[in-house]
């Protein structure tokens, strides 16, 4: 097993090679014995970047799908299950088969890219957005990426200031507010220029207009500058969440669905704080763990992501099933 872990780690192509292997063998399986199995459930989709050039920070995250992969996808799902929109899900007037599609951030790709083929194939889609970024900010998310990424010295700094909070997560999800701003004072630097090519463009206010009157175009929550909800008191999360949904309103195509930012339940959201946004005006809320839903009427729903490595159907019903058959 060492020997195979070497070879592994040597030689990349060749684990590349095994996990398309596995992925099509298993997902072949999945595919023929249980796509019946949803009939009765909601699957919701969820991607963050399509296009041919993605910024840094979304090819290391793998969140880039290229548009060739995108459409293929769209095909896919069109194919295999009945889409609705954002106000079918409200109005609980889910089919058999159903399947929601949703973006999160709002990078400047799916604007250019993304859209014209969900156009193309005529399909509804909601976009959760940070709206600070739009407006100029620099993106949270990206900074607090870049800085554990990028920037030498700051991991010792945020260790020692988070104590526990850092224990047994990724590092950037331990990057509080106060943490952050007391860094960039210690350097007298904000790093807004290295975040920006960082991440790539995000969409504009006229992006946003552009495409408010699109019918198949949603904009939806996604707190006002993409903070992980776990280091937020109930005070800030609701703040951050009513001053992105008032930029939101704006915007004739806004729906009232909430996804929290990053997204796993228990590791950057608790189910107070869903509750808490479902009692001020959230009408359903989204996580990021990668199951389809069996109780469609939950007003907690989760969301799988399809990557650039789902581009054949055997790897699509892989990624549908693989994380209920592992649990």
């Amino acid at each position: 097993m060492k020997g195979l872990k070497r070879l592994l780690s040597r030689y990349p192509h060749v684990r590349h090679m095994l996990k398309n292997a596995k992925a099509t063998a298993i997902g072949t399986f999945l595919g023929m014995v249980r796509s019946g199995s949803l009939e009765s459930a909601l699957t919701v989709f969820v991607y963050h970047d399509v296009s041919p050039s993605p910024g840094e920070f979304s090819r290391r995250y793998q969140l880039n799908v290229p548009p060739e992969v995108f459409d293929f996808q769209i095909g896919f799902i069109k194919a295999h299950f009945t889409l609705i929109g954002p106000d079918d899900l409200l109005a609980a007037r889910i089919p058999p088969k159903a399947a929601l599609l949703t973006f999160d951030d709002g990078l400047k790709g799916v604007f250019t890219h993304a859209v014209p083929l969900i156009e193309k194939h005529n399909v509804p889609v909601v976009i959760f957005l940070n709206m600070a970024p739009v407006k100029g900010e620099v993106f949270w998310s990206g900074l607090t990426t870049y800085l554990c990424e990028k920037q030498e010295g700051f991991i010792d700094y945020l260790r020692e200031r988070a104590g526990e909070a850092y224990t047994g997560r990724a590092p950037f999800l331990a990057c509080s507010r106060d943490i952050v701003a007391s860094y960039l004072k210690k350097t007298g630097h904000s790093f807004d220029r290295e975040v920006a090519a960082f991440t790539g463009g995000f969409a504009t206010e006229d992006d946003l207009r552009a495409v408010s009157g699109n019918r198949n175009v949603f904009f939806g929550n996604h707190l006002y500058n993409h903070d992980n909800a776990l280091l937020l008191s109930d005070e800030e999360l609701i703040g951050s969440f009513q001053e992105n949904e008032a930029a939101l309103k704006r915007y004739p195509n806004y729906t009232p669905l909430f996804a929290f930012p990053f997204g796993q339940p228990g590791s950057c959201f608790s189910p107070h704080q869903a509750d808490l946004l479902l009692a001020n005006g959230a009408g359903k809320v989204f996580s990021s763990y990668p199951v389809p839903n069996r109780e469609v009427s939950s007003p907690c729903l989760h969301r799988i992501g399809l990557t650039a490595f789902n581009d054949s159907p055997s790897k699509v019903w892989y990624q549908l099933f693989y994380e209920e058959m592992r649990s």
